[in-house]
């Protein structure tokens, strides 16, 4: 059959977003592989008589919204879009997006048809194939060059082929082609896969529905599955101002199915889209939402021996940064022009918005360079009114002239940094470094620059590049952030710079967590597989991602995994602390995670998918020949197997000419592709492992730990994954103040115990515990009221002076002064000042240690259940209270004080027996008088022995020091 070169093109577009919208701005399209493979393909397609056709516009040049319209359009009715079925599935943040497009050549002879898609930078395609003359054809991925061959080959010699392959790095293009005859009808599938990331508070995914035509039969399904829990679903579609709406938002439902899932339809009838139209749907079916956090250590699912561990705690307090902007004033900088200014205007025009943002708390100085520097000051202040006030000044007198120094700009910025850290080691020491050229004095060298930045920066700050205009080294920019825990942005000239510069800094303005790591069970995870878990900084409305595959002797041999993730605010070290069980119970009742229309072993996919993302990152970064190579064939041995389109693969699919061998060859490959689903859904629902959070029931011994860089981290002896086990359960507390309240004192200069009970008027605050030398103080405030038996006072609130840090404790929740607010529900670790506080949910309590261990209290929880006091009036509260237990006082010194810690001063009491009987050692509850001395005080004393407590009783007479009011406060600190 002869067939027609013809340069006809059909399209539909399909942009996915998690963050950016489609922009004809795009980075450098492609490198020198890619120039190669290029010209390779336009060489094989310039044959005629074919069936081989021409694209219909070069890589680097824009193809715009008309795509081609050519004279074929108008001598031969052009290929028809008989239906289009977009369905997002979105599970744990895990995006697949399939596309199905069924298109009929309806002209006399045979069409080559092109197919592009856009889509952003994060999205990977996982899948192909197409039916064509109601066969299958199922794509395969190979290495890029290796399907590159074959696809040209394919096409020499008249044989229907189409092939998808990535053609960018931040917009990416992808193309199928295929080569109909004439009246065949073609449908394709194809598989998008991405990961959302959180910014500014949301999840946001777009999916751009433009097919350029009115199609009869259209649909668009989305499901959200988040186990986590949505705190917030919205579902949305958005065109251009100046077309009508009514019509398409009825043709949108969205039901929330669940705390945990939301679908949307939308059906729009072809009325519908002819009424928007002439060219139909023309806009975005936009998905926003969050899920449910907490104050804790995140959320783990685990699937098929593969976790994620989504972690984004909440109710934390901003930390203090310490940033050095380095702003390029070279001669360059006077250029760009246009609507928006020369870039150096721009540049000040954003910098006076930023500085106005600074906190008050916030270290910031300003150093311009070009081949010299100029500082605004010599070192960094303190964001106050006055010095933001100068320091815009500074800006306004930024002329542009001269060389670019990039490495001077860099040495004396880390140099400012490190002198400040040496005076407040406190804070997220950062660098935003602002260019729109090359090196061109000093070191120009690029790979020297970087080693020589990394050498300096050593793992302790975070270097933040800013790339400006088409003129800058982008290349060099990537590899100093990537190499220095920052990032690499483009500013484009022609979209607002200011605007983007403005919008950069509010994703980093906001830091609430530096030095952060993520610790798992010994032993738990395959260690080439697990992701990034140490990071330099959490930003406020962000979250991190973990991913992993457990040992299977791990889980074939332990019924959970740990997880630990800290950081520091501030000079508070912070850590949390969870468990997730790995097995199902026995009874089998609980739902499987996998259900309909949610992705197929997305924990595994995921992880994948994070892990190739990050090899191509560092392939980008990479120093030297050998690295890259060793880093492109890890990550092309994973994108392979996981079949996604990546730089380095394409996928391709070629119906052969001869077809008598199809059945057998290719329903084995089908068959074969479907068992695995089968199985992997299977296997997804048999090993389902619930989420369930487990916390062992003993008391925790915190090791003092201090703020390292995280480059130290891995190799430092620091050892956060403390043993719950280290304190006995059965360690009976030296002094104690719960219930009534009933105060219990273990004597510490003799073998005797007292005890006393403490009444009084409602909001009375007490003071418990004094210790000036260790700053510490625990004041406690009273809940009294009357019941049908007695008036009864309990302990609602406590307070902790610990150091220059506050701590408030009621039954509810655990408040720092920080800004920090910690949930009884997660077991979680605050430490500063030579303390360290941690929460146990499984035995309510908390506890409050010294660093060197010589001071421990401990806080319970009781929680009053409405059954249990109605049905016992006499053994509950009527009230949720606190107890207070201190056990260990060896560090408390001879100025203790307090209503319990005047008992600790040397010779401030002690007991005199009235008889010469020893009721503690004979038993008898009958006998035994004695005297308490207490500060020069006699106090009677009876013998009490009931409910398991046995000491000298002095009731609730409040004699001397034992009377509350002596030890009264106006406030709990």
């Amino acid at each position: 059959m002869m067939l027609i070169r013809v340069s006809l093109v059909v399209v539909v577009l399909v942009c996915l977003h998690s963050i950016s919208e489609c922009s004809p701005l795009v980075w450098q399209l492609m490198d020198m592989e890619d120039t190669v493979l290029e010209r390779e393909e336009r060489s094989a397609g310039s044959g005629s008589g074919d069936g081989s056709g021409d694209y219909p516009c070069g890589d680097d040049e824009d193809c715009g919204d008309n795509f081609v319209t050519t004279e074929v359009r108008q001598r031969h009715l052009s290929p028809k879009i008989l239906s289009m079925h977009v369905t997002t599935t979105i599970t744990a943040r895990y995006v697949s997006t399939v596309v199905v497009t069924k298109i009929k050549n309806r002209a006399n002879i045979s069409l080559d048809t092109d197919f592009q898609f856009r889509l952003s930078k994060d999205a990977f395609i996982s899948d192909f194939f197409m039916e064509v003359d109601g066969r299958i054809y199922q794509a395969e991925v190979k290495e890029k060059e290796e399907a590159q061959k074959a696809y040209n080959e394919a096409r020499q010699q008249g044989q229907t082929a189409a092939q998808v392959k990535q053609r960018g790095k931040d917009i990416t293009k992808f193309e199928t082609n295929i080569n109909l005859s004439p009246n065949i009808t073609a449908t394709f599938h194809l598989t998008f896969q991405e990961l959302l990331r959180r910014k500014n508070g949301v999840f946001r995914h777009k999916v751009n529905l433009q097919p350029k035509e009115v199609v009869a039969h259209l649909r668009a399904d989305v499901y959200i599955t988040e186990p986590q829990g949505l705190s917030f679903a919205n579902i949305s579609w958005e065109q251009d101002d100046s077309l009508p709406t009514d019509s398409i938002e009825d043709a949108l439902t969205v039901t929330r199915k669940s705390a945990t899932s939301v679908h949307a339809t939308m059906v729009p009838s072809s009325e519908v889209q002819a009424a928007l139209s002439e060219t139909g749907l023309q806009g975005d079916l936009v998905i926003t939402y969050d899920v449910e956090h907490d104050s804790g250590a995140g959320h783990i699912e685990v699937v098929n021996g593969y976790f994620v561990h989504h972690i984004s705690p909440e109710g934390l307090p901003r930390t203090r940064k310490n940033v050095v902007f380095a702003i390029d004033v070279s001669g360059s900088m006077s250029g760009g022009g246009g609507r928006f200014g020369s870039k150096i205007d721009q540049t000040k025009l954003a910098m006076s918005t930023i500085i106005d943002e600074l906190r008050d708390f916030d270290r910031f100085n300003i150093i311009t360079f070009s081949d010299s520097l100029t500082h605004w000051n010599p070192s960094l202040e303190e964001g106050t009114p006055e010095n933001k006030r100068r320091a815009k000044e500074f800006v306004k007198r930024m002329n542009a002239a001269g060389g670019t120094d990039i490495f001077r700009a860099l040495e004396d910025s880390v140099t400012k940094l490190k002198e400040s850290l040496a005076s407040f080691n406190e804070g997220l020491p950062m660098i935003i470094l602002l260019t729109d050229g090359e090196p061109t004095s000093g070191i120009t060298d690029g790979t020297e620059i970087v080693k020589r930045t990394i050498n300096m920066i050593n793992g302790e700050m975070a270097l933040f590049s800013l790339a400006f205009g088409e003129g800058a080294d982008y290349k060099l920019l990537e590899k100093l952030s990537g190499f220095n825990q920052g990032l690499a942005r483009k500013i484009y000239e022609d979209a607002n710079p200011s605007l983007q510069l403005e919008g950069f800094y509010s994703e980093v303005a906001n830091p609430l967590l530096y030095n952060v790591k993520i610790q798992y069970s010994d032993g738990a995870v395959e260690g080439d597989t697990l992701t990034d878990n140490n990071f330099i900084s959490y930003f406020e409305g962000t979250e991190f991602v973990v991913a992993g595959k457990l040992k299977e002797d791990f889980l074939e041999a332990k019924n959970e995994i740990s997880a630990v993730v800290s950081g520091n605010s501030y000079d508070v070290q912070l850590e949390w602390k969870l468990h997730k069980t790995l097995k199902t119970t026995d009874t089998g009742n609980e739902p499987p995670l996998l259900k309909p229309h949610q992705v197929d072993d997305f924990a595994q996919r995921l992880w994948a998918y994070v892990t190739v993302k990050d090899l191509l990152h560092k392939i980008d970064i990479a120093l030297t020949n050998t690295e890259k190579n060793r880093l492109k064939e890890k990550a092309t041995a994973i994108a392979l197997e996981y079949k996604f389109v990546t730089p380095l693969t394409s996928l391709i699919v070629i119906k052969p000419d001869d077809e008598k061998n199809y059945d057998d060859i290719l329903s084995t490959d089908i068959v074969e592709e479907e068992d695995e689903q089968e199985d992997a859904q299977a296997m997804s629902l048999s090993r389902h492992y619930s989420q369930q959070v487990v916390i062992n029931s003993q008391l925790l011994s915190v090791p003092v730990s201090h703020p390292v860089p995280v480059s130290h981290l891995v190799s430092s002896a620091f050892q956060l994954h403390y043993d719950p086990q280290q304190i006995q359960v059965s360690r009976r507390p030296v002094a104690s103040a719960y219930g009534d309240p009933h105060f219990v004192i273990q004597l510490p200069e003799e073998n005797t115990t007292v005890c006393f009970e403490a009444k009084g008027r409602d909001g009375l605050i007490l003071n418990l515990v004094t210790e000036p030398e260790a700053g510490l103080t625990v004041n406690g405030k009273l809940h009294t009221f009357e019941d049908s038996m007695a008036v009864r006072s309990y302990f609602s609130v406590l307070g902790f002076t610990l150091g220059k840090h506050r701590i408030t404790v009621t039954a509810s929740e655990i408040i720092a002064d920080i800004g920090v607010t910690l949930s009884w529900k997660s077991e979680s670790r605050i430490s500063f000042g030579g303390f360290v506080v941690t929460v146990v949910p499984s035995i309510r309590r908390l506890i409050v240690s010294s660093t060197n261990d010589t001071v421990l209290m401990g806080v319970s929880r009781h929680l009053e259940h409405p059954r249990a006091a109605s049905a016992h009036p006499r053994k509950h509260a009527g009230t949720d209270h606190l107890g207070l237990y201190i056990l260990d006082s060896s560090g408390l010194s001879d100025q203790v004080d307090g209503l319990i810690g005047q008992f600790y001063s040397p010779g401030n009491a002690h007991v005199e027996l009235d008889a010469d009987i020893n009721p503690v050692a004979s038993g008898d509850a009958a006998q035994g008088n004695a005297t308490m001395v207490l500060d020069g005080t006699k106090i009677p004393m009876v013998w009490h022995d009931r409910n398991q407590r046995r000491c000298w009783s002095a009731g609730s007479a409040a004699v001397g020091n034992l009377n509350p009011e002596v030890f009264k406060k106006d406030d709990l600190f």
